[in-house]
């Protein structure tokens, strides 16, 4: 049945959707999207090498990862270390292994897709955990994985920009240089109190209840409005010296306000920011591949990337001149 939204066509029959995220349900979801992917994930897409490998994290725990490289670019590539979206529960999609391919060959990069720990078996800090420590990895088997570890870039779509901005932010800290940051539609505030969340209770496939709930399997019983560090990136204070951002939002989805929050508070820090707010989309609008939307938010996307791995090559790992 149509929805009210006046979305592109495209999206227009896109059902509404309230998602549970008990363990029997996000079982049986990651099952059938698992089968989904199962064609893509079979293909070896013309001019990349894929793997599959084992990051090593905190403690030796092994994080599976696929890593895609594209064979026409010889010695130390730079690298996307990309998080996939799906709520911090579910697993990645076919859609997410495309971008990938796509981001790898038409940037010239490497992409590291990182399977990390789901929700609600694995809550917060499991994921994020994962993620910095794919980080780390990554940095440490530069050689190994012929990448240049000067050229490193976070991003991740819907869970995963939380999870990238929140890499970014411990990176930070922690005295790890990044490239930059790729944010698609993030999730940035726990508080779901924006007024896209407020107003977007039925929007297709994605909308302000899976929000609430989404939140409550991610951090149980945690304090939604004063959030673990880096779990809510955008209720952090001081956003000074992160690296380059691109934030994408959808018009008709309820985390558009808190992604547009966060571009703005991040510019207001002095951190270069390019936004693209797109306009009759919603949440995971690349359903659509053959979007004219889509299409043009993917050569955002690979230009963004293009442009922060032409940064010099005299900069080290630790933001020194070498």
């Amino acid at each position: 049945m149509p929805h009210k939204y006046p979305t592109h066509p495209d999206y227009a029959r896109i059902p509404v959707f309230n998602f549970r995220f008990n363990r029997l349900m996000v079982a049986l979801m990651n099952a059938f999207v698992a089968l989904s992917r199962w064609r893509v994930a079979r293909q070896s897409p013309e001019g990349l090498a894929v793997s599959r490998v084992a990051i090593f994290g905190t403690g030796g725990r092994q994080i599976p990862g696929i890593l895609y490289r594209p064979e026409s670019v010889s010695g130390a590539v730079p690298l996307l270390l990309y998080f996939h979206g799906g709520a911090f529960a579910l697993t990645y999609a076919a859609n997410h292994l495309t971008m990938c391919q796509s981001y790898a060959l038409r940037s010239g990069c490497a992409v590291l897709l990182v399977d990390y720990r789901l929700a609600p078996a694995h809550p917060w800090p499991a994921p994020f955990d994962d993620c910095y420590d794919s980080l780390l990895w990554a940095r440490q088997s530069a050689q190994e994985l012929a990448i240049d570890p000067r050229r490193i870039v976070v991003g991740g779509d819907s869970a995963g920009g939380a999870l990238a901005a929140g890499v970014a932010q411990k990176a930070l800290d922690q005295g790890e240089v990044l490239s930059g940051q790729m944010l698609v539609y993030p999730v940035t505030d726990s508080r779901c109190n924006t007024q896209s969340v407020q107003e977007f209770d039925d929007a297709p496939l994605w909308n302000s209840i899976s929000t609430r709930r989404m939140w409550q399997a991610y951090l149980p019983g945690g304090d939604h409005q004063q959030p673990p560090e880096y779990a809510a990136p955008g209720l952090r204070q001081d956003l000074g010296g992160l690296p380059p951002a691109y934030v994408e939002t959808a018009e008709f989805d309820p985390l558009r306000d808190e992604g547009e929050h966060y571009a703005r508070a991040l510019q207001a820090a002095g951190v270069p920011v390019e936004m693209n707010a797109t306009q009759g989309t919603i949440h995971g609008y690349e359903l659509a591949a053959e979007n004219p939307i889509v299409k043009d938010a993917m050569d955002r996307r690979c230009a963004f990337l293009s442009a922060c791995f032409q940064r010099p090559d005299s900069i080290d790992s630790t933001g020194s001149e070498a």
